[in-house]
């Protein structure tokens, strides 16, 4: 029999503020650790193709939303995944093949990787901007030996919002993680606040940028798994004769909004490479949040102190008092 699969143990974490304070102290200590971390990274993270994205550059390109094909290619894999449970272990409902079949399109498999598919498919409008013509173009090797090595991900129009391709991952493997860990009694809260792997393994210590944006799809891949067999509407139910039967039609439409943008919901990095993007920015008239109205929305969201970053916080309260000046000189 098949146990359950266990939700990703995070290594112990450095906080974000004593990632700064220490980022010029022991550089060469840090930087073998990075070196590790990548090697470890490339070859079993299922981000390791896509692991940071640049949301500023050529996004005015994109014109094509793909949420119709990528809605379609999870239905698929929903459906595909049904089937084939029912074969391994007939009437059972076995959740854990379920998720099995499901993970085998979703985790650096090389055939079944999702991101791969996303990144390659001739149906995908997306931006084709590589490492050096990027935001991230002069942070050196040393500063970030990850995103020199592997290099960035892409941009796509999902929903009506520019999200990384790295977020589908995000989405369902570490989402999964997330959902484990509340169902095995850790609070949701506490899960947002401490199991995010932004302050480690996945951000600081290895590319060296915290993405508020990946938290946002984490959590939003937690509430896919929540929703995958359980609750009111789920997307797949155990039928008593037929075993897993699929129940409703899975859309991107319900979990993306714009806290997956990297360029509204702005990351935080290490002080030498903001200070290398923020030239950048200067440089081609960039700034973050590019739409700080959307901050707005952002903030509005369900647990979003625990995805928002600081810049996008700033812009929203700094338009609700700009509103409430308003509102005050028209009376």
């Amino acid at each position: 029999m098949i146990q359950g699969l266990a939700p990703r143990q995070n290594p112990p974490l450095l906080s974000p503020k004593a990632f700064r304070e220490n980022s010029g102290m022991n550089f060469k200590n840090r930087f073998y650790l990075n070196i590790g971390f990548t090697l470890l990274l490339i070859f079993f993270s299922s981000n390791s193709l896509a692991y940071e994205v640049d949301n500023f550059t050529d996004r005015d390109k994109i014109k094509n939303d793909s949420l119709f094909i990528l809605d379609q290619k999870v239905n698929q894999i929903l459906t595909r995944s049904v089937r084939e449970s029912n074969k391994d272990d007939p009437g059972s409902c076995n959740i854990a093949y379920l998720r099995q079949e499901i993970l085998s399109w979703i985790r650096p498999d090389p055939t079944g990787q999702i991101e791969v598919w996303l990144e390659l498919s001739k149906d995908i409008d997306r931006t084709e901007v590589g490492l050096h013509k990027s935001i991230y173009q002069d942070v050196s090797f040393l500063e970030s030996p990850i995103l020199n090595m592997v290099g960035i991900g892409r941009s796509i129009l999902l929903g009506g919002q520019i999200v990384g391709s790295d977020k589908i991952g995000h989405f369902f493997v570490q989402g999964l993680g997330f959902y484990d860990l509340v169902k095995g009694g850790k609070p949701l809260e506490k899960v947002l606040a401490e199991e995010h792997g932004e302050d480690g393994v996945w951000g600081l210590a290895t590319s060296g940028v915290y993405s508020y944006a990946d938290i946002a799809a984490d959590y939003q891949g937690y509430r896919f798994w929540s929703q995958l067999t359980t609750g009111e509407h789920p997307y797949i139910r155990c039928d008593e004769k037929k075993g897993w039967v699929n129940e409703r039609s899975f859309s991107w439409a319900e979990y993306v909004n714009p806290a997956w943008d990297e360029a509204i919901n702005c990351s935080e990095m290490r002080p030498s490479m903001q200070a290398k993007v923020d030239q950048h920015f200067k440089k081609h008239g960039l700034t973050c949040p590019m739409k700080p109205e959307v901050c707005t929305q952002i903030v509005a969201l369900d647990h979003a102190e625990f995805f928002t970053g600081p810049k996008c916080q700033a812009a929203a309260q700094e338009l609700k008092g700009v509103h409430k000046m308003a509102q005050l000189s028209n009376k």
